[in-house]
Parts: structure tokens; C-alpha cells; sequence
């Protein structure tokens, strides 16, 4: 039986998820066919729920059933555009929770394994005496298998090579840019798949940030986790549109082309948005602050590009799921250990379940092993 500490977790889970769908006790009793005295006490603890009634409530609060008794992932929401009122953001905190799951459930199937590069540069994350931030990011560029100065591309894949799983959902322009969870050994970013193409990838690169310095230098590096925000972003852009391949190519193309028209052609080459490729040429002291303020003022439009014999490649594009996971999930459930359900659910409706391949035979030898 659940222990009344646990039974109080779910009413506050019922709780939050009826705020979040906006209802009132009055209403959500309503649709439960329920008192109202009753949604009280269960979501202070003191009435206890039977399955029935969890279905119910999975089904109006649109949340799935396991939310509602697992134990939640720890988190880092990642708010670099923090308004007020984003520090209350139930579409990420749900997407992450539910995708950390996911990934524990094909742990837990033997579907995936954990990978030795999460945590690898810990030693040497924002406020550590050996941090800095451009050879800390070429570093990572190495873990990736990428030099040290070309673009990165098809970033999704790359940061699996380090136990990273990505998603790209839409949730929304006011939610958070991104989140991340640690699973076993394992990592999931969830980015807003609403954010333009470059902001998605820089998004990526910052949970690539928390994945790989871990997470146990937060609690020491002071309180402040804006700061430390702040310098895993200046991870993320060093590490996108890094000095050594952007010094090179800047000084190509400022021999062929205007100052405008060699900053969009490098800014789309390294795939990055227009913002972050300007403050890191100021940075690099490959404009001046004038030349910063005169490009800063007008942003490249599609036409800007095409003139430029640009097409821009969208990374990210939602709903988008790691293909390490779909891989996994599809392998689970060949051998039995997921339903067809359970992988539509997980693949976020990729494919159909008529899409699903054939089973493999169960030998013989285990079917008797079950029956003992």
C-alpha cells in the first residue's frame, strides 16, 4: 500500500495539474462525478484514490497515468529569455518529466545503457579554477568528434554520441527555451521547438553544457544560477562558433563580400543565430562596435540569404525525437518488452502502429522458464 507521505505527492500532483488545465475544484469534481469535499481531500492527502479514479483523472487533467505516482526527474529549467511569469512553466516541467520517464522505462528494458562521457568535463565547469570556457568547448568539440573550428552539424546526433537524447516539442513562445534531466547515466534535453532554428541549437549546446559538466558544481558555485546560466551559455556559443574555424573563414570573406553580407553567409555557415554570430565577432574583435550597432539594427530577412546563395537548414524542427531513443524503443519492443502502445507513445506519433516491425520469436526454452 502507499504510505501516506506518497498519497500526499499525488494530491499536490492532482492539484498542479488541475490549476495548470485551469479548472476549478468545483469543476474538476464535477467532471469527475465526484463532491467538491472529495477533490479537496485528495489533494491534501486524505482520501485515498482508486484505480478507477486515477484513470479518470489522467484522462480530464490530460496527464499520463505513471505522472501522477513516479517519483519526478531533478531538472534544470533553462530560462534565458526569464520573464516573471515563466518561473511557473508546467509545459516543460511536463515534457521533461514525461521524456525522463521514457528514457527510464528503455533503461530499465535494457533497451539502452548508461554513457561514460555524462559528467566528463565536471572538473572543469563554470567556477572551477581550470575554467576557460573557449578550451573547455573545444574539449567538447572533441568529445563530439568535431575539430576544433568547423561547423556542427546535425547537432542532435552528435551530442547522442555522449549519452545526450534530444527532443524538440513545441510548447509554446512562452515557455522555457529548454530543459534537461539526468536518467541513469544517461542525459534528455527537451527544446522548445517554437524558437527559431538557430536559438533551438544554441538551446542544445546550453543542456549539452549541464550534461556534461554535471550537475553537482551548482550547490557549490555560489547561489546565483543565473551566473551559472550565463557561463554555460558563453559555453554554447564558444562551442558552436568557435574562434579558431570563425577567425579563418572571416577574414575569406571579408575579402570577397561587404561587411552585411559576410556576416549573414557566416552566421547561416555555422548555423547560428543572427545575435549570437554578432556578439561573438565583437567578441573576437572582428568588428567594431560601430560596425556591431550597424548590423545589429537590421536583422537578415529570407531574401537577404537567398541573395546570398543561402538556403537555411532547419535543425530541430518539432516535434523531434533522438533517433537513439526511437532506435531503442523499437528494439524494446521486438523483443517483447514495450508494447506497440507504449513505442507509439514514446515515438510522440512518428509512424502508426501498423508501421511497427514483426516480433521476434520468444525461444521455446523461456516460454518454459515463464511457466515454472
Amino acid at each position: 500500500m502507499m504510505e501516506e507521505q506518497g498519497w500526499r505527492e499525488v494530491g499536490r500532483r492532482v492539484a498542479d495539474a488541475r490549476k495548470t488545465r485551469g479548472l476549478s475544484q468545483d469543476e474538476l469534481a464535477g467532471q469527475l462525478g465526484l463532491e467538491r469535499t472529495a477533490v479537496t481531500k485528495i489533494e491534501t492527502g486524505r482520501r485515498h484514490i482508486n484505480s478507477l479514479e486515477l484513470v479518470r483523472l489522467a484522462e480530464v487533467l490530460d496527464r499520463p497515468l505513471h505522472w501522477f505516482v513516479a517519483t519526478p526527474p531533478a531538472a534544470i529549467i533553462s530560462r534565458r529569455a526569464a520573464t516573471a511569469d515563466q518561473r511557473c512553466d508546467p509545459n516543460s516541467d511536463y515534457a521533461i518529466e514525461d521524456i525522463a520517464y521514457d528514457l527510464s522505462v528503455l533503461v530499465g528494458a535494457r533497451a539502452l545503457g548508461p554513457n561514460p562521457a555524462k559528467g566528463a568535463l565536471s572538473s572543469v565547469g563554470p567556477g572551477s579554477e581550470d575554467w576557460v570556457v573557449e578550451a573547455v568547448a573545444t574539449e567538447a568539440r572533441r568529445l563530439l568528434g568535431a575539430d576544433a573550428g568547423s561547423p556542427l552539424y546535425d547537432l542532435a546526433d552528435l551530442v547522442e554520441g555522449v549519452g545526450l537524447f534530444c527532443y524538440s516539442l513545441s510548447l509554446g513562445k512562452a515557455a522555457a527555451d529548454g530543459a534537461y534531466a539526468e536518467v541513469d547515466g544517461l542525459g534528455v534535453a527537451v527544446i522548445n521547438g517554437d524558437l527559431e532554428a538557430g536559438r533551438r541549437r544554441s538551446t542544445l549546446a546550453h543542456e549539452l553544457g549541464h550534461h556534461l559538466f554535471g550537475d553537482a558544481y551548482s550547490a557549490g558555485w555560489g547561489t546565483d544560477t543565473s551566473a551559472i546560466e550565463k557561463a554555460i551559455d558563453c559555453f554554447a556559443v564558444n562551442l558552436l562558433f568557435p574562434r579558431k574555424g570563425v577567425t579563418q573563414q572571416w577574414r575569406s570573406l571579408r575579402e570577397a563580400h561587404d561587411l552585411r553580407s559576410a556576416a549573414i553567409i557566416i552566421s547561416a555557415h555555422y548555423r547560428i543565430s543572427w545575435t549570437a554570430a554578432l556578439r561573438q565577432l565583437k567578441t573576437f574583435e572582428l568588428i567594431s562596435k560601430d560596425d556591431y550597432r550597424a548590423l545589429d539594427s537590421r536583422s537578415p530577412t529570407r531574401a537577404d540569404y537567398l541573395e546570398c546563395n543561402l538556403r537555411i537548414t532547419e535543425e530541430l524542427e518539432p516535434p523531434y525525437v533522438a533517433t537513439g531513443i526511437s532506435a531503442a524503443a523499437i528494439r524494446a519492443y521486438r523483443s517483447h518488452k514495450l508494447s506497440a502502445e507504449r513505442v507509439i507513445e514514446m515515438l510522440r506519433g512518428q509512424i502508426e502502429i501498423d508501421d511497427l516491425p514483426a516480433r521476434d520469436e520468444i525461444p521455446l526454452d523461456a516460454l518454459r522458464g515463464e511457466l515454472r
